[in-house]
C-alpha cells in the first residue's frame, strides 16, 4: 500500500494556530449576529411606540396615582371619648370614597358604610356594638371611581364607652361554654410574657387587669408582646388602677385620681383598658362605681371562682382548684406570677376536658346575654372581697 500523501491539504490537521484563528472567527460571527438581532428588536420596539395611541397609553401608565390610604387610632384617654374618628389620609385616584371594617377574632368581618373621602373617619353604627367589649382589629378602606381599591394597615378600633353607669359583674350568663382566666397586677414580667406565649400556642385566651406602677417598669419587648397580643385576640386589657389604693372607704374623687393615673397605662401599651377595671381586692364603694363609670367602664369584673394562687399552692393544687370550680360563665381570679404560669397548661388541659373554653373578657362579654350573680348592675356599696388579691409589694402604692 502506497504511502498517504500529506501534502493534500483536505487531509492535513490543522496547526494549533490555524485552530485559534478559526474559533476566533467563529466567535466574531456569532457576535456579529447577536448586535443584529439586538438591533432589530430595538428597531421594532421604537416603531410599536411611534404610533399615537400606544404612546398615549404607556403615558397614562406610568403618570397614573397609586391609591394609598394610612388611618390612625386615636390615642387612648380617659375619660374615654363618646365618639371616636380615625384620623385618615387618602390618595391616588377621582372619586375617593373610604368605609372602616372590623375585623374581630375567629368571626366574620363587619363593614361600615362607605363615606366620602375626608381627614376623618367616624366609627360607624354597624361596628360600635362589637366595641362595647372592648377595642377590636379593624382597617379602612378606600376605592376609586374606578373600582380600584385599598387598605391601611391594621389598627385597634376604639372602645365604646358606657353609659356613665358601670355595673358589677361576677359570672356571665352565656350559652357558649366560656371561661374567662384574668390575671392582675402585671408585676413579674417575664410571667406575664409566659403566660401569653402559652395562651398563644394552645390557641386560648386571657385577660390582664394590670397596674401602672407595674407597668411603668415593662421592657418594650414585653410592651411590643402584649400589643401584638390584643391585636391578634389572645388577651384583652383591663385597668387594676394605678395601684393597690383604693378600698371600701374611696371617695370618687380618690378612685377618679387612681384611675386617671393608670390612663398613662394605656397610652403605653396603645391599648385601651375600657370597658373593663377590676378594683384591688375585689373592694368596691360608691365613689368606685361613679368613677368608673364617668370615665367609661362599662363593667366592674369580680369574680366567682378564687383559687388563692397569691398564696403558692403546688402546680397541681392550683391547678385542681381552677378546673373543679369553674363552670360556663366563670371569671377566675389569677395573677401574673410563676407558679400560675407554671399551672397555665395544665389549667387550659383540664378546662378542655370539662368542654370549657378560655376566653378573653372581649370574647366573653361580646357573647353576654345578662349579668348574673348578686350585686349585678348593683350601685350600691358591695361588701369588699379581700381574699380574692395578692397584698401589694412594697412600693406599689407609690
Amino acid at each position: 500500500m502506497p504511502p498517504a500523501d500529506t501534502s493534500d491539504p483536505s487531509r492535513r490537521r490543522p496547526s494549533a494556530e490555524e485552530r485559534r484563528r478559526d474559533l476566533r472567527r467563529r466567535r466574531r460571527n456569532a457576535l456579529l449576529i447577536l448586535v443584529a438581532g439586538v438591533a432589530a428588536i430595538a428597531g421594532f420596539v421604537v416603531w410599536a411606540g411611534s404610533g399615537e395611541d400606544t404612546g398615549a397609553a404607556t403615558d397614562d401608565v406610568a403618570s397614573a396615582p397609586v391609591l394609598q390610604v394610612v388611618a390612625r387610632a386615636p390615642k387612648p384617654v380617659l375619660p374615654a371619648p363618646k365618639t371616636a374618628e380615625l384620623a385618615v389620609t387618602a390618595t391616588g385616584g377621582d372619586g375617593l370614597e373610604m368605609r372602616v371594617v372590623a375585623t374581630p377574632a375567629g368571626t366574620a368581618a363587619v363593614s361600615g358604610p362607605w363615606r366620602p373621602a375626608a381627614k376623618t373617619l367616624p366609627i360607624p353604627a354597624d361596628v360600635k356594638p362589637l366595641l362595647e367589649a372592648g377595642p377590636i382589629p379593624g382597617y379602612v378602606e378606600v376605592r376609586d371611581d374606578s373600582g380600584g381599591t385599598a387598605r391601611s394597615t391594621s389598627m385597634l378600633l376604639p372602645p365604646t364607652p358606657g353609659d356613665g353607669t358601670a355595673e358589677i359583674v361576677r359570672s356571665v350568663s352565656t350559652a357558649r361554654p366560656y371561661v374567662a382566666l384574668v390575671f392582675d397586677d402585671g408585676l413579674d414580667q417575664p410571667a406575664v410574657g409566659r403566660i401569653i406565649d402559652i395562651l398563644r400556642k394552645q390557641k386560648a385566651g386571657g385577660t390582664f387587669c394590670v397596674n401602672g406602677v407595674n407597668v411603668k417598669l415593662w421592657t418594650p419587648a414585653l410592651v411590643r408582646t402584649v400589643r401584638a397580643a390584643v391585636a391578634d385576640g389572645v388577651i384583652t386589657m383591663c385597668s387594676h388602677g394605678w395601684g393597690h389604693r383604693t378600698s371600701t372607704t374611696s371617695s370618687e374623687s380618690e378612685a377618679t385620681t387612681d384611675l386617671a393615673n393608670n390612663a398613662t397605662t394605656d397610652r403605653m401599651i396603645g391599648v385601651s383598658s375600657v370597658p373593663f377595671y377590676r378594683p384591688p381586692y375585689g373592694a368596691i364603694s360608691p365613689g368606685i362605681e361613679k368613677a368608673a363609670g364617668k370615665l367609661g367602664y362599662r363593667w366592674i369584673v369580680m369574680w366567682d371562682v378564687d383559687p388563692s394562687d397569691y398564696e403558692k399552692p403546688s402546680v397541681p393544687t392550683l391547678t385542681r382548684r381552677v378546673v373543679d370550680e369553674s363552670r360556663t360563665g366563670s371569671i377566675v381570679v389569677l395573677h401574673a406570677i410563676p407558679t400560675t404560669a407554671d399551672a397555665l397548661p395544665g389549667i387550659l388541659s383540664g378546662l378542655r376536658k370539662k368542654k370549657l373554653r378560655a376566653v378573653t373578657l372581649t370574647t366573653m362579654f361580646g357573647e353576654l346575654s345578662s349579668a348574673a350573680g348578686s350585686g349585678s348592675a348593683s350601685t350600691t356599696t358591695v361588701p369588699a372581697t379581700t381574699g380574692g388579691d395578692a397584698p401589694p409589694v412594697p412600693g406599689a402604692g407609690d
